[in-house]
């Protein structure tokens, strides 16, 4: 890989190349990728989008497909879900799996997409369950037709973060822009969504 200078992750003025978690395989994040590929979503993201969905979702029954490390399923956990089923299994098998998704209410995580294929083809995965789902993607989601053809735009939703924070096992949380919460069936109150992060609430008292 050819060196070039690194852009500032938060840098408003191109993309980095770090992000959130990318892989060309579902289960466990990064199953044929880098190293550089595997990230995980921080607790404090994960509290951002939980204030989002309000009380009644720490009662529902989460499935969260895309396996990493483990931790963001803690992080929920923590957060007060107490019904979270995350595990190394295959996105794809699973979500062909009536029985399995009769025990799903929500669907909620950062899946993998390293390529507009991938993204497409958890799109129509998801959209094929009939499941409410909220996953974190980037922005451009919201341009491609794919989208649009794939999902019910009546039932489409959009939480933008100003950032949303990622990390390494073990590594120090990084912020990153350009993504949003896409959220299909969850009935929010407004359909589209601004959240500032803990940094923006810290710098206004």
């Amino acid at each position: 890989m050819a060196k070039k200078r690194r852009r500032d992750p938060d840098d408003a003025g191109g993309s980095s190349s770090r992000g959130p978690p990318v892989a060309t395989t579902s289960g466990r994040l990064g199953g044929g990728a880098g190293a550089s590929d595997d990230w995980q979503t921080a607790r404090r993201s994960w509290a951002a989008i939980a204030e989002v969905l309000g009380p009644a979702a720490r009662e529902k029954r989460i499935w969260m497909p895309f396996y990493y490390d483990g931790a963001c399923a803690e992080h929920l956990r923590e957060l007060g879900f107490t019904r979270v089923h995350h595990k190394r299994e295959d996105f794809f098998v699973q979500v062909r799996n009536p029985k399995f998704l009769k025990k799903v209410d929500l669907i909620l995580d950062n899946p993998p997409y390293t390529s507009p294929e991938m993204k497409e083809a958890v799109l129509r995965a998801l959209a094929s369950t009939g499941k409410p789902f909220v996953m974190l993607l980037p922005i451009s989601v919201l341009h491609v037709g794919f989208a649009r053809e794939v999902l019910d735009t009546d039932k489409l939703q959009a939480v933008v973060p100003r950032r949303v924070y990622v990390r390494k096992t073990g590594g120090e949380e990084v912020p990153f822009k350009y993504l949003c919460w896409l959220c299909c069936g969850v009935r929010l109150k407004r359909d589209l969504i601004l959240i500032d992060d803990d940094d923006d609430a810290a710098a206004a008292d």
